[in-house]
């Protein structure tokens, strides 16, 4: 097999698990969770209209904006 077909069939490879992955993440298929993270779900009563944030930002941080 020439090396040149060698990475034509990888790369299918590698795409495939890739788009499988992502069809299986959009279909609500739920993956473990690594870490511990929890990720809040945003629905309609979550306010994500946050004006100052950039000085929330700087407040937290502790530094003169």
């Amino acid at each position: 097999m020439n090396d040149s077909i060698l990475g034509i069939v990888i790369t299918f490879i590698i795409l495939g698990l890739v788009l499988s992955i992502g069809v299986g993440a959009q279909g609500g298929v739920e993956f473990p969770q690594i870490g511990g993270a929890d990720i809040p779900q945003i629905n309609a009563g979550t306010n994500t209209n946050n004006q100052d944030g950039f000085y929330e930002y700087c407040y937290r941080m502790g530094l003169d904006c």
